[in-house]
């Protein structure tokens, strides 16, 4: 399918069988998976640490028995500074856990690996972590799953009792969506939450230049309705301020709105209102001032 990389990176707890069962389904693609990173907490509980035991079974030497083929397998726990993580229990946990998963990530990236997440496993609020990360420097080439298995399945494999797909037991994965900010330039020195706001000061920062380029293109008349719609009035009130026809205002949101169209890369048959000058100029003409 693809001479790049790929790789399956899953959150673990105590459900094993998820992992072999994400992977089982996704060489039957093919995705060429070559390495699979399971993410879990300290195992010190006699839950987690037996699921270890299970999957570190299923490949003895590197080679994934089911498969027949050579597959890396790997366990990462949660960090925070050089402390493993017994479990996400408090803010700074939280911070730890999304550290640990971003430089992760991060080094996949710029390895140019294909990236699969599965959440499905381990604690919720670490598969919502590994989201956001996941968010904030996936491309379109990298997906994040999640594995349906029917209620009266999920008995039958509970824990790992079968650690491969029953056929026809109608597990399937299913494609999360999620949105993507592209792959930035990946800091490993640079904490998550550093990250994203360096990504929101860039954001902000083309935000600008495109309210300034709207705002060269304007009339000195369309700038007086553009700098009163920043500030949240209605078409009706820009008139009375203005003291001018409703039908002016009208005409100049019209080619404001048309210069917006142009500069956002906005199609042309995508309607947008004096809201849409409200929402991306109010800051703006603040800020100027």
């Amino acid at each position: 399918m693809s001479e790049h990389k790929h790789i399956l990176v899953a959150t673990l707890g105590g459900q094993p069988q998820i992992v072999t069962f994400t992977l089982d389904l996704l060489l039957q693609v093919p995705y060429p998976i070559s390495d699979v990173i399971v993410l879990h907490p300290k195992a010190s509980h006699i839950r987690l640490r037996h699921a270890l035991e299970l999957l570190s079974a299923e490949f003895v030497g590197d080679y994934y028995k089911a498969a027949k083929r050579t597959i890396h397998f790997h366990s990462q726990m949660l960090e925070l500074g050089d402390t493993a993580l017994d479990d996400i229990s408090d803010n700074a946990h939280v911070d730890g856990t999304l550290n640990t998963i971003h430089r992760l990530i991060g080094n996949l990236k710029r390895q140019e690996y294909r990236i699969h997440l599965s959440v499905s496993g381990g604690r919720r609020l670490m598969s919502l972590l590994a989201v956001s990360v996941a968010a904030f420097n996936f491309d379109h080439n990298d997906h994040i799953w999640h594995l349906y298995t029917p209620e009266a399945v999920k008995e039958q494999t509970h824990e790992g009792r079968l650690m491969h797909i029953i056929p026809d037991a109608g597990i399937k994965l299913l494609r999360s969506p999620f949105p993507s900010l592209g792959a930035y330039v990946y800091n490993p020195q640079q904490s998550f939450r550093n990250a994203q706001e360096t990504e929101q000061t860039q954001r902000e920062a083309q935000e600008r230049v495109m309210c300034t380029a709207v705002e060269k293109q304007a009339t000195p008349a369309q700038k007086k309705v553009l700098r009163a719609f920043a500030r949240g009035l209605r078409p009706t009130q820009v008139a009375a301020e203005l003291s001018i026809a409703a039908v002016t205002v009208n005409t100049h949101k019209t080619a404001l709105l048309d210069y917006c169209h142009t500069v956002w890369n906005i199609p042309s048959d995508e309607r947008l209102d004096y809201h849409f000058l409200r929402a991306k100029f109010a800051n703006y003409f603040h800020d100027s001032e």
